[in-house]
C-alpha cells in the first residue's frame, strides 16, 4: 500500500501499515490465533519501551538472538521506531565467529526472545555485553511510557547490519539504511504484486539476506508473514504441508531447496495449492532442474528468477520465467533487468565493456549499501564513485559479478573473486582457508569450488599436515568450533604437500582437476 509522501522511517511507515489493517492477520502462527497488526503494534511499542528503559536511543545497535516469535519480529520493529540499528544472529554459529561479528558491531545490547543459546551468552560474557531477554515481563519499577516512532529518524538512518562471509575470516557487515529499504519494500509490492490478502512464507533465517524480503514485504505491505521454524524447513513434507495449512501465497527461497522439495517428492501437482509467485534467488538455478518446478506449477503460478547482493537491500533485479526461457536446457536463466530505478554498469576495471562482453556488474541507486559497519577499509575498494555517474553522490557499488548483456537481459557469467554462492550463502573461500590454517596441525591449505552440474557444486579442502594423515573426522569436529555448518567443505584432501606453480604459488587450477 502507497504510504504518505512524508514518512521517511520504517518506524513510522509500520505504524501507519498497522492503523490501516489493525484487524488483519499480521503474523500466522501454527496451532495459534493469527496475530493482528493491532496486536503486533502493542508488542512492538511494549519492547520499544524496554529498549529507551535500557537507555537505548536513535544511533545505537543492538544484536537480536530471536526465533521467529511474535516477540521476536516485534523487536526488530522495535528497533527501526525508536532509531536503533539490528543485526540478527545465527546462535548456531561457532563461538569464536559470533565474537568477531560482535567485534565489529559493538552492539550496546543482546536481545533475546527466550534465554540466550549458550553460543550467544559466552560471547556476550566474553566481551562484557548485556543481555536482555524480551519474553520476560518489564521490572515492575520501570515506568514504560507509550511509544511511538521517533520522528527524528530520516531516511539515512541505519536500519539493520547483515553479515556476510569476509575474505579475511573476520564476516562483514552490510548496513542498510531505511531509505533503502523503503525503496526495497515499493519496488517489491509492484514487482510481484503484494496486496494485503497475501501469505508470505518466510522460510529463510532472520539472519539470511532473503529474510529481508519475507519481512519487509509482508508487514510493511499489509499482508501476512507465515514464519516456519528450523525444525520445519528440515523436513520437507512437514514444510510443504505448513505451506498449504497457512494458505501462503508468495514463496521466496534459494533454489537448493525447491530441488530438495522435489527430489524428497515432497513437491506434488496438488502442493503449494495457494501459491501464486514462487520467487527464487541466492544462487543459480540450474535450467534442467528449473523445468522440473515450472512442470508442477507453470499453469497457476509466476515463477520468478531474481537477483541481488546483501549490498543492495536483499533483491535489485526480477525475471518471471516462461517455458522459452528453459527450452534449451543448458546453464542458468537470466537474471532478467534491473530495476527501472537502478543505474549500473559493466566495467573492465574502470572502463565500460563494449557491448556485448563480460565485465563487472557495478550498481547504482537507492537500494545500494552505506558500506560495511565500522570497517572503511574493506568498505573503500567496492563502495566507490562511479568513473561515469561523477556527478551522482551516491556510490556505486561494485559487485565482483561478472555479468554479460544480451538483448537487454543480464547474464551470469563467473565470480570475480575466490567467493561463491554454496547452499544460498555467500561465501569466502579465503574465510574457510583462515580457520583452516588455524588447525595446529595444518602447514598449509588451498579451498576450491568443484562444480558438479549447473549451479551446484561442492566445497573442497585440500590441505598439508603436519604428519600427512590427519583423521576427516578430527578435521570437520574441530572446523565447528570455527565456522558456521554451511562452511565446512564437503570433502577434505590431506596429503604432505601441495602442488605448485611457475610462481611458486599453490597450483589451484591443477587442485580444481583431481
Amino acid at each position: 500500500m502507497p504510504v504518505e509522501p512524508y514518512i521517511y522511517n520504517l518506524g513510522a511507515t509500520f505504524f501507519a501499515v498497522a492503523r490501516e489493517h489493525a484487524w488483519r492477520s499480521a503474523i500466522r502462527r501454527a496451532g495459534s490465533a493469527d496475530v493482528t497488526y493491532a496486536e503486533l503494534a502493542d508488542e512492538v511499542r511494549r519492547i520499544a519501551s524496554q529498549l529507551r528503559a535500557a537507555g537505548l536511543a536513535r544511533g545505537s545497535l543492538v544484536a537480536l538472538q530471536n526465533g521467529k516469535s511474535v516477540s521476536g519480529y516485534a523487536a526488530m520493529l522495535a528497533c527501526l521506531t525508536v532509531g536503533v540499528t539490528y543485526t540478527n544472529l545465527d546462535a548456531n554459529n561457532p563461538v569464536d565467529r559470533l565474537l568477531r561479528i560482535l567485534s565489529v558491531c559493538r552492539p550496546a545490547l543482546i536481545v533475546c526472545d527466550a534465554a540466550p543459546a549458550a553460543t550467544v551468552a559466552a560471547a556476550a560474557e566474553a566481551l562484557d555485553i548485556r543481555t536482555l531477554i524480551i519474553e520476560a515481563l518489564p521490572d515492575a519499577t520501570v515506568q514504560l511510557a507509550p511509544v511511538a516512532h521517533d520522528d527524528a529518524v530520516t531516511g539515512t538512518d541505519t536500519a539493520y547490519v547483515m553479515f556476510t562471509s569476509g575474505s579475511t575470516g573476520t564476516p562483514k557487515g552490510v548496513a542498510i539504511s531505511h531509505a533503502s529499504v523503503l525503496n526495497f519494500i515499493a519496488w517489491s509490492r509492484t514487482t510481484f504484486d503484494i496486496v494485503p490478502t497475501d501469505v508470505l512464507a518466510g522460510v529463510n533465517p532472520l539472519y539470511f539476506d532473503n529474510s529481508v524480503f519475507d519481512f519487509y514485504s509482508a508487514l510493511f505491505n499489509g499482508a501476512c508473514l507465515a514464519p516456519m521454524t528450523q525444525t520445519e524447513v528440515a523436513d520437507a513434507r512437514l514444510l510443504v504441508s505448513r505451506i498449504d495449512e497457512a494458505g501462503c501465497t508468495v514463496w521466496f527461497s534459494v533454489p537448493s531447496l525447491l530441488i530438495y522439495l522435489i527430489t524428497m517428492k515432497a513437491l506434488q501437482p496438488a502442493s503449494f495449492r495457494s501459491v501464486r509467485a514462487i520467487v527464487f534467488g541466492g544462487e543459480g538455478y540450474p535450467k534442467r532442474e528449473l523445468s522440473h518446478l515450472l512442470d508442477l506449477y507453470g499453469a497457476r503460478a509466476r515463477l520468478f528468477n531474481v537477483y541481488g547482493p546483501t549490498e543492495c537491500t536483499c533483491i535489485c533485479s526480477a525475471h518471471e520465467v516462461s517455458v522459452a526461457d528453459l527450452a534449451d536446457g543448458q546453464g542458468l536463466p537470466t537474471l532478467g533487468r534491473i530495476a527501472a530505478n537502478f543505474d549500473y554498469l559493466l566495467l573492465d576495471g574502470n572502463e565500460p565493456v563494449p557491448a556485448g562482453e563480460a565485465g563487472e556488474l557495478c550498481l547504482i541507486g537507492p537500494q545500494v549499501g552505506q558500506g560495511y559497519y565500522n570497517d572503511p577499509e574493506r568498505s573503500a575498494p567496492v563502495f566507490v564513485r562511479s568513473p561515469v555517474h561523477r556527478a551522482v553522490a551516491r556510490p556505486m557499488y561494485r559487485t565482483g559479478d561478472i555479468i554479460r548483456e544480451i538483448d537487454g537481459q543480464l547474464h551470469f557469467v563467473c565470480r570475480k573473486d575466490n567467493q561463491i554462492k554454496h547452499m544460498g550463502y555467500r561465501v569466502e573461500l579465503d574465510e574457510i582457508e583462515v580457520a583452516i590454517t588455524r588447525l595446529d596441525y595444518v602447514t598449509q591449505v588451498a579451498v576450491v569450488y568443484k562444480r558438479v552440474r549447473d549451479g551446484f557444486g561442492h566445497i573442497i579442502a585440500h590441505i598439508a599436515a603436519r604428519d600427512g594423515a590427519i583423521d576427516e573426522a578430527r578435521i570437520r569436529k574441530d572446523l565447528k568450533a570455527l565456522l558456521p555448518a554451511y562452511m565446512i567443505p564437503n570433502r577434505f584432501c590431506v596429503t604432505a604437500t601441495l602442488p605448485r606453480n611457475a610462481n611458486g604459488k599453490v597450483d589451484r587450477v591443477a587442485l580444481k582437476d583431481l
